[in-house]
């Protein structure tokens, strides 16, 4: 009952060989390259959505591809916009490829991202952090209320406040603990910048740290891995034919089999989690 749904395993697939391919032009091109770890230029980033070759849509193609009879290999040869072997383009960098620079495309991909429910309403300023202080210091908030105001369009603190019109997207408790032993290594790597450059390096950060927030916390701890018991429960000690076994099973399917690709592929010492997000063990 647990098993991948067959038409929702030819798109894992699909868009994993997709990922391969763009491991291996990369890994050929490394050769002559000495960062092959890193993205160099943000082209390299770009890169990953461009080429590829752009399948015609005419009807010959259409009737070839009804009567392929792997669905795995029918995504591949989609003719409907998506090129052979890349991404499909992002929607925000097809009209403009700075676009992602822009605090309103940061906003809006802070809402409409993979995290959007960790924001929470702003109930005091300034935000307080329940950290020890004894093993912490002091983590008083230094946000100014000018430096929120001059962005908020004549609108005070205190009326964006009581109007429920102030949010946040507040990491600081969890990470804190990461950022003290990144702190306490003997390289450091920060310094005093451009404002402007530091900015887009806050927001960039900021996208990170939620990203791997998302990925190991909200997504894999408090979704995959905490429904786990009641999958392995339910088919012990209930019946097939029990109504609660009935009406859990839709919700349950496929969550095994992923979750055992997660121990194997991410979430493992050496896996992608682990090896490349903050909060992992490396």
């Amino acid at each position: 009952m647990n098993g991948f749904w067959h038409l929702k395993f030819s798109d894992f697939l699909a868009y994993a060989l997709k990922s391969l391919i763009q491991i291996l032009f990369p890994e050929i091109k490394s050769l002559c390259d000495k960062t092959i770890n890193e993205f160099d230029t943000f082209e390299d980033v770009l890169n990953l959505y461009e080429g590829g070759i752009k399948l015609p849509n005419n009807s010959t193609l259409c009737k070839i591809r009804d009567h392929i009879p792997w669905e795995m290999l029918k995504e591949l040869v989609r003719n409907d916009g998506e090129r052979f072997l890349v991404f499909p383009k992002l929607d925000a960098i097809k009209a403009d490829k700075s676009a992602w620079r822009t605090d309103e495309e940061f906003g809006r991909e802070m809402l409409a991202g993979v995290n959007p429910v960790f924001i929470s309403r702003l109930q005091e300023f300034r935000p307080a952090s329940k950290l020890d202080p004894k093993g912490y210091g002091n983590q008083n908030s230094s946000i100014r209320t000018e430096l929120i105001e001059e962005n908020m369009n004549g609108l005070t603190l205190d009326q964006a406040m009581k109007s429920n019109r102030l949010y946040i997207l507040d990491h600081h408790d969890a990470l804190m603990p990461y950022m003290r032993r990144t702190n306490s290594t003997s390289t450091k790597t920060s310094e005093h910048g451009v404002e402007g450059s530091v900015w887009q390096l806050a927001k960039a950060y900021t996208a990170v740290n939620d990203s791997g927030y998302h990925q190991l916390i909200s997504h894999w701890l408090n979704t995959h891995a905490v429904i786990e018991p009641f999958v392995i429960a339910t088919n012990r000690q209930l019946s097939v034919l029990h109504p609660i076994n009935r009406l859990l099973h839709p919700h349950f399917r496929d969550t095994m089999s992923i979750n055992a690709l997660a121990r194997q592929i991410f979430t493992n010492a050496d896996g992608n989690v682990f090896c490349l997000q903050e909060l992992g063990f490396h």
